[in-house]
């Protein structure tokens, strides 16, 4: 898998455009912030990762093909309509729409943000809240639009052969990936089923002064039945993932949903398998409800962290694109204290001490946040309402 990994992954060079086309900034290599020693200032030591970028269809296959290489079975077309478990029994199982009843040790549910799961651990559904804005999206081969020589112009491979990431627009080596995201009019869905075609988009962009207009030769470039319109929500976090008994846990969306300008979410959900495996080889069998307990405990708060952090980063893209044409490219932050980490060996040293942190009260604290925050529970309703007055978000500690 790791062959493979390198085989279908590219390294992103990216430029920085206008709402117009024009370019800000780059081409250049995406370069990750490291981490300051805080006693010195100096940078640290660790080398900084090779970054790689995807297409999606081509890491699920991957993903999928090492499955079935080890051995373990995917089935299709399988819709859960409810969780549950048994003390009693030490089972925990799902009920599908056929009737048939699944029961295992642990129950993962990784059924993202419309799932049934949350029903076990909260005991109610996890309301959705509108954030005022849908985004579309779309990929296709590349050849569908090399017959259009202005696109190939705007949007060309590099001379030293890598594929480049504009920050408006993206193509790389095979095909075309773009996304625009725009004010939500109530007509989107939240729906991975609801698609529309190129004519829905150009409404839109009409409405974008100075848009230009390859960018509109792209968007009907698009094949029929390829553009995605996708209702942006949000939830709130949930500090609680797991069932009564511990043999229910949620990872990935189900747990924890991510505002898309965070960029965490599937990146969450790998840290979260990774952390709920080391936690169950730490517990063993006979300790599974505790081993999903403390995965809970090692990973909430620094989920919670990511996820305001991408409410801060959709206001920071945003004051970009209302600012002065001289002021710069538009920022994100994505400091070391989130690529650094490593959530499998986390879980392992730090396991026995979470462990003791539920069971007897010892004192225990995640440090896997920003360095320097101290971990308060936070709502999207109190962001918008200090944005209704004025107030800057303040994010105190080292988050770059």
């Amino acid at each position: 898998m790791a062959e493979e990994n390198e085989r279908i992954s590219y390294e992103p060079w990216v430029s920085w455009h206008k709402i117009t086309g024009e370019i800000i900034s780059g081409p250049a290599p995406f370069q990750l912030h490291q981490s300051k020693n805080t006693d010195q200032g100096s940078l640290t030591s660790k080398s900084v990762p090779k970054v790689y970028r995807h297409s999606r269809p081509k890491m699920h296959k991957m993903l999928s093909d090492q499955l079935e290489r080890i051995g373990i079975i995917v089935e299709h077309g399988k819709q859960v309509l409810e969780y549950y478990e048994d003390a009693h029994s030490g089972k925990a199982g799902v009920i599908l729409q056929n009737g048939l009843k699944l029961e295992a040790d642990l129950v993962i549910a990784a059924d993202g943000v419309g799932g049934k799961s949350s029903r076990i651990t909260l005991g109610h559904e996890v309301r959705a809240e509108p954030i005022g804005y849908s985004i579309y999206r779309a990929s296709y081969p590349l050849n569908e639009t090399l017959c259009d020589s202005i696109i190939n112009e705007k949007l060309p491979v590099m001379e030293n052969g890598m594929p480049s990431s504009q920050i408006w627009l993206g193509r790389s080596a095979d095909e075309i990936t773009w996304y625009l995201t725009y004010p939500d009019e109530g007509q989107s869905k939240e729906s991975w089923t609801h698609w529309v075609e190129p004519e829905t988009v150009l409404k839109t962009t009409a409405k974008i002064t100075g848009w230009p207009v390859y960018a509109n030769r792209l968007i009907q470039a698009t094949p029929k039945g390829r553009i995605h319109d996708f209702k942006l929500m949000w939830r709130e976090p949930q500090p609680c993932w797991t069932s009564a008994g511990g043999r229910v846990v949620q990872i990935g969306d189900a747990a924890h949903t991510f505002h898309p300008s965070s960029g965490q979410g599937a990146t969450q959900g790998m840290e979260d398998a990774a952390s709920i495996a080391a936690c169950l080889h730490m517990a063993g069998k006979e300790n599974i409800p505790w081993a999903t307990r403390v995965h809970n405990k090692l990973r909430f708060e620094r989920v919670s962290c990511l996820q305001l952090l991408g409410v801060v980063n959709q206001e920071l893209r945003q004051r970009s694109v209302n600012a002065q044409p001289s002021q710069t490219k538009p920022v994100g932050l994505l400091g070391a204290w989130i690529w650094e980490h490593d959530p499998e060996q986390y879980a392992i040293e730090n396991y026995e001490k979470a462990m003791k942190n539920l069971t007897d009260g010892c004192p225990f604290q995640n440090n896997n946040t920003p360095r320097g925050y101290n971990y308060r529970p936070w709502s999207l309703d109190e962001l918008l309402k200090d944005k209704e007055m004025g107030n800057e978000i303040v994010l105190e500690g080292d988050w770059e």
